[in-house]
């Protein structure tokens, strides 16, 4: 099949290339439509913006296009292209969209309402089909094909383990959450005292996000704003770079964060991994997402860093819903694209 995918933005751009590579391995032929290039230079690639991807002509070219954006960006995209089409006294191409990240509760809700009326939704498991069928019950729309193909948004590959020499603690950093600089202060200090109280570990401050390329344009929310203007940070309380994720993850002998999608590939690579809990199971924290994992501890309840090692892992059944045990994601959504096509030219 000849496939498109229409994504902007790090994480949407992320989530498509993860995708694209999996299904160009079973023998898809993939081109990316972005404003910005793919990482992977593999992947073909139009540098189009979503909606003026989404009046191209070049669209009639695809025997379906994903459109990997947040809910309500899709949406539009989804309307421009069938005005588009209607234009052109031409078919709108089939369009399958779904979640970018793993989303779970209200903010599944919020994501998935908009998406309704694509043709086909691309969900993570169990947990996320069991939200649209409460949605549809609830009279959002009569039906909506969807099809289960586990975290494809996020790399959960096996990776290479290459520990670092001391004890490494990545403590993954949400530009925007807590949303308050006080809240971040707070945190960044007492990381502070636990680097200094465990001096033969090494705490990396991990932007699980590109930060402004200009520091001074870091939001103050963030704990490595706070880490520039610190005057005595510990030696071993230091930064990592947004592109060096994954190699930080690799290195780490333990992850922490409070809300990171990142938290997910730690635990599966087999990191001990704490969800903070000291914030409680917000939703704009993505705490509801994390809600029956088995990892949320408070930061004192890992003191000294020893802890870290002998704490539970998480639940295997909640992982396994959230989709960590899809193994075929990118088969199963070329074979329902392919009833998709197939039904399209049946009528």
């Amino acid at each position: 099949m000849q496939l498109g995918l229409i994504c902007s933005e790090f994480q949407g751009l992320a989530a498509s290339e993860l995708l694209a590579t999996g299904l160009q391995r079973c023998g898809a032929r993939m081109t990316l439509l972005s404003p910005d290039p793919p990482k992977n230079r593999k992947l073909d690639w139009l540098p189009l913006p979503p909606l003026q991807a989404a009046s191209s002509e070049l669209l009639h070219h695809f025997d379906a296009v994903g459109v990997l954006l947040e809910g309500e960006a899709a949406a539009e995209v989804r309307q421009v292209h069938r005005q588009a089409a209607s234009l052109r006294q031409r078919p709108a191409v089939s369009l399958f969209s779904g979640p970018i990240r793993p989303l779970c509760g209200d903010a599944l809700s919020a994501d998935l309402l908009p998406r309704l009326g694509f043709e086909l939704l691309c969900l993570q498991g169990d947990a996320q089909q069991q939200h649209l069928r409460w949605l549809l019950q609830n009279g959002a729309v009569a039906e909506q094909p969807s099809v289960s193909i586990g975290l494809w948004c996020l790399p959960t590959a096996p990776i290479g383990h290459s520990p670092s020499q001391a004890p490494l603690l990545v403590v993954l950093d949400q530009p925007q959450i807590p949303a308050s600089p006080f809240a971040n202060g707070v945190l960044h200090e007492r990381l502070g005292a636990v680097a200094r109280d465990c001096p033969h570990w090494q705490i990396r401050l991990q932007p699980d996000a590109p930060l402004p390329a200009d520091p001074d344009h870091w939001p103050q929310s963030s704990l490595c704003w706070h880490h520039r203007q610190a005057q005595q940070a510990p030696a071993n309380l230091q930064m990592g770079a947004a592109e060096d994720l994954i190699w930080a993850l690799s290195q780490a002998s333990a992850c922490l964060g409070i809300g990171s999608d990142w938290l997910l590939p730690a635990m599966i690579w087999g990191k001990p991994t704490v969800v903070l809990a000291d914030y409680g199971i917000r939703t704009d924290f993505n705490g509801p997402l994390f809600f029956g994992s088995g990892v949320m501890h408070r930061l004192s309840d890992c003191l000294p860093l020893e802890r870290l090692q002998t704490l539970p892992g998480p639940n295997a059944a909640w992982l396994d819903s959230l989709g960590w045990a899809i193994a075929d994601g990118p088969q199963r959504l070329l074979r329902a694209l392919r009833r998709l096509s197939a039904a399209g030219d049946g009528r």
